[in-house]
């Protein structure tokens, strides 16, 4: 199985700008044993640009996913829970709804990008020394030291693809046990 990170996209250059997110919830109780702490549903207003495109997919400050999205998570069944998170446009009197997942986490892979020239995989250089390994989920969390890393395996970015979602690009990562 081949596993894919979540990473920016051009048009996520355009996604919706939350503005005074910072100390409305703690972003570290995005988590499975903290996610009660969280509002069940939320409403935050975004910098106003004509500009905006509502992606499917937003990374910062936190993963938001549309209803779209949501429903291709719920179709693999994997363990997550959400929280609403309603986005809102002033100037141009929209409003958009967009899903806060709460993903499995761990902190056991360590994860090696690959990069394609002239058509092969070259992995990046790097001191690795755990066993390759294919976890049995579609769609989970890898924390290291810098940042949370949003995993998806090949057959859930295909069903994403196939669905034309924005805001959806995607790095190939090998990912091995730590030692």
């Amino acid at each position: 199985m081949k596993y894919f990170e979540i990473q920016d996209s051009p048009e996520l250059k355009y996604a919706p700008q939350l503005k005074d997110w910072y100390g409305r919830f703690d972003v570290r109780d995005i988590r499975i044993d903290t996610f009660p702490k969280l509002p069940d549903m939320q409403l935050f207003m975004i910098e106003p640009s004509e500009n905006t495109i509502f992606t499917d997919i937003i990374l910062f400050p936190f993963l938001l996913v549309s209803p779209m999205v949501q429903g291709v998570i719920k179709m693999y069944r994997e363990r997550c829970f959400f929280r609403k998170v309603i986005l809102l446009d002033q100037k141009n009197q929209e409003s958009v709804l967009y899903y806060l997942p709460v993903l499995d986490e761990t902190s056991d892979i360590q994860i090696q990008r690959i990069q394609y020239t002239n058509g092969r995989g070259v992995p990046e250089i790097s001191d690795i020394k755990g066993e390759k390994i294919e976890p049995d989920r579609n769609l989970f969390w890898v924390k290291d030291s810098k940042k949370r890393h949003v995993i998806l395996s090949l057959d859930m970015a295909e069903s994403l693809i196939r669905r034309e979602i924005t805001g959806l690009g995607l790095c190939e990562v090998e990912l091995y046990s730590k030692d």
